[in-house]
């Protein structure tokens, strides 16, 4: 029998010898009559012409196929859009189905339950869904998602610590912990590159370490190299000496290198007094302070790595970054006067 959809219109569905075949109908009288006039005779074309395809198989083969390119915080993203689209549409509905109007009352629910700036991530992962469902599952052209215009979301500022503040931290830690914050203030990098980090990676002698990122178009690691100011190369040599662990990082109780360390920074933090800013603050605190002593854009993104792989090698091969040039930023900056600048918001 016929059965009503979220939009209001009726599937009809009929199976013959194993062979399956649906349509959609205005109107329930409709989908009947056509259920009642099918037949084997009029199916001349094979099933393996005419597959059917539903939400919960689609969603099942992108996930398969995301598993194989994105980082597991990445794949979660994807994942929770799923179980918010399933939340409002059926697994068994068909993509042909899915409308703009339907895809923005699913937005919408998530818009009212979890705010704007997840309903955008929803509609970003939904939309990347389609759009790999269009080149391989035969999904409709016009991409539901795409179509919904993002929600506005009031910008957050981000906090970024005084200089003074990160040296309070820095003060906290332990011996093993200061090699840490100061790799991460003198190369910009995010924790994640620095918790996988090998000594593989680090090259001492030539002052430049490998960090590796995926977040690139595409999915897969790619690495830059970049320079290693004095400072931290001194750092890096005393620390090695100090750990049997192939990685530069790691726990002192398994040798294993951290996945995570939510309540580092928190505790650091709280014990130098300081209001808390995490590992991402410590990345655009860096910028600052390139920027503040007068480095050119270029040479800041290239450290940073922020734009696409291509741009960024253009920048570190066209620039020719050199560790004297970080050094004379970097420093024995605590032992000169730092200049001083009030925290400040800016953009990620």
């Amino acid at each position: 029998m016929p059965y009503q959809m979220p939009n209001g219109k009726w599937r009809a569905k009929r199976m013959i010898n194993g062979q399956v075949k649906t349509k959609v109908f205005p109107a329930k009288r409709e989908a009947i009559a056509w259920e009642v006039n099918q037949s084997i005779e009029a199916w001349s074309a094979p099933i393996s012409t005419t597959p059917t395809v539903c939400l919960l198989d689609f969603a099942n083969a992108y996930m398969d196929f995301a598993r194989e390119r994105f980082a597991r915080t990445t794949m979660n993203c994807k994942r929770i859009a799923f179980r918010r689209l399933f939340s409002s549409i059926p697994p068994d509905t068909a993509p042909d189905d899915i409308t703009p109007r339907m895809a923005l009352d699913m937005l919408r629910k998530v818009l009212r339950d979890s705010g704007a700036p997840n309903a955008n991530y929803a509609r970003k992962d939904l939309s990347a869904a389609w759009e790999w469902g269009k080149r391989f599952y035969g999904l409709p052209r016009i991409n539901p998602f795409h179509e919904v215009e993002k929600f506005p979301v009031d910008e957050k500022p981000r906090y970024v610590p005084p200089e003074s503040d990160f040296w309070k931290v820095y003060d906290m830690a332990d011996d093993n912990d200061k090699v840490l914050l100061l790799f991460l203030l003198h190369t910009g990098a995010r924790c994640g590159e620095a918790f996988r980090l090998r000594w593989e990676d680090i090259d001492l002698q030539e002052q430049k370490v490998r960090l590796g990122t995926r977040k690139r178009a595409g999915g897969g690691m790619e690495y830059d190299w970049i320079p290693l100011t004095s400072e931290l190369q001194a750092a890096l040599a005393e620390h090695k000496s100090r750990t049997k662990s192939l990685y530069v990082f790691n726990s002192q109780v398994t040798g294993q290198h951290f996945v995570r360390r939510g309540t580092f920074m928190k505790a650091l933090c709280a014990t130098a007094g300081v209001k808390h800013f995490g590992y991402h603050a410590i990345r655009h605190l860096s910028a600052t302070i390139l920027a503040y002593a007068g480095l050119d854009i270029p040479t800041v993104q290239a450290v940073l790595r922020h734009k696409n792989p291509n741009t960024t090698a253009h920048y570190i091969k066209s620039l020719g970054i050199q560790p004297d040039k970080l050094d004379s930023v970097f420093s024995k900056r605590r032992a000169s006067k730092v200049v001083p600048f009030k925290a400040r918001a800016v953009g990620t």
